[in-house]
């Protein structure tokens, strides 16, 4: 039974300054000490798309850096044991409910969310 589940609603924040620490790191570094499960869901969804584009930034359209590798995250977090969720309806919500996932990515309608929220002892939203 999943304890503590981790909610990631936001995404791409901060990408330049995030390149090496993102939320998805952090998570994982939380995860190496206490077992979570994770739910993505609003714009953060995105980031379990397996076609997703993690391409330089651009300012005043010029490339700079590099944006986080959100999926590279998403599959140390699940080699590392935990269980990574996105939100069915936020993939609608976002037109890409058709896109395949990253591979262990498992997709929850409403319901469902409903009830792994319900067998946590504690949500933490990022």
């Amino acid at each position: 039974m999943p304890g503590h589940l981790v909610v990631v609603e936001r995404a791409y924040r901060g990408t330049v300054e995030q390149q090496y620490a993102h939320v998805l790191w952090l998570v994982h570094g939380l995860h190496t000490q206490s077992p979570l499960t994770v739910l993505l869901r609003g714009p953060a969804a995105v980031y379990a798309l397996a076609a997703a584009d993690n391409g330089a930034a651009e300012v005043g359209g010029i490339p700079w850096g590099t944006g986080p590798d959100y999926q590279a995250a998403v599959g140390r977090l699940q080699d590392d044991g935990a269980d990574v969720y996105v939100s069915a309806a936020s993939l609608a919500d976002l037109g890409v409910a058709t896109v395949a996932l990253l591979p262990g990515v498992r997709s929850l309608s409403d319901d469902q969310i409903t009830t792994l929220v319900g067998e946590c002892d504690r949500w933490w939203y990022l």
